[in-house]
């Protein structure tokens, strides 16, 4: 008999076709309503999937099965750890699963208002384009060469920075309760006061 897991977000298809060959899969889509089919299911539970769900105590006390609960995502505020070591349940989660998607993310809004992308295509959208008037004004600022702030540098703030000295050749300057070694020695970053970040970087 396969052992039953519970799964509580939506993943890939091809996820889920290798889930259902292992285990028995039951789907929540809306877990965090708790209806009476979830609490059933979670009787003999050995495995959640998912994120958000809050996992204390209460519900632990309704899975008397369970094993382990994996977190699809970074973050795991909604898991009471000691609760669950209490239990001897395993918890996981994918702390960087978003680490690039974010980072790209963040470095195209340095490049999109820094060259002013958004704005000027609806500049030319709107038919206002011609050889006359492109005058410096609308040109922007170049980001190569230019100084970086990052405020915290953890997994995210590291992924933007090596994107900024390797690929723009930036100076990076970042505000941190502790220093980040790979930063310091690898990308030439120097951790330094907040008041010193904002009046010394070009972009935040």
């Amino acid at each position: 008999m396969k052992k039953k897991v519970i799964l509580y977000r939506a993943i890939a298809d091809d996820l889920l076709q290798i889930l259902k060959e292992q285990f028995e899969v039951k789907y929540h889509l809306f877990a965090s309503e708790m209806t009476p089919e979830f609490y059933k299911d979670l009787e003999s539970a050995e495995g959640l999937i998912g994120n958000k769900l809050s996992i204390d105590r209460t519900l632990l006390k309704k899975a008397p099965n369970l094993k382990i609960v994996t977190n699809i995502s970074a973050g795991y505020d909604n898991l009471d750890l000691n609760a669950l070591a209490e239990r001897g349940i395993m918890a996981t989660n994918t702390p960087d699963v978003l680490t690039d998607t974010v980072a790209d993310t963040m470095f195209g809004l340095i490049l999109s208002t820094a060259r002013r992308i958004p704005e000027l295509h609806n500049y030319v959208r709107s038919g206002q384009w011609n050889e006359k008037n492109i005058g410096e004004e609308l040109f922007g600022v170049d980001v190569h060469h230019k100084t970086l702030g990052i405020i915290g540098m953890g997994r995210i703030g590291t992924a933007v920075a090596e994107i900024a000295h390797y690929g723009f050749k930036m100076d990076i300057l970042y505000n941190n309760r502790s220093n980040n070694a790979f930063a310091d020695e690898k990308l030439h970053a120097k951790n330094v006061s907040l008041n010193h970040l904002l009046g010394e970087s070009d972009f935040v």
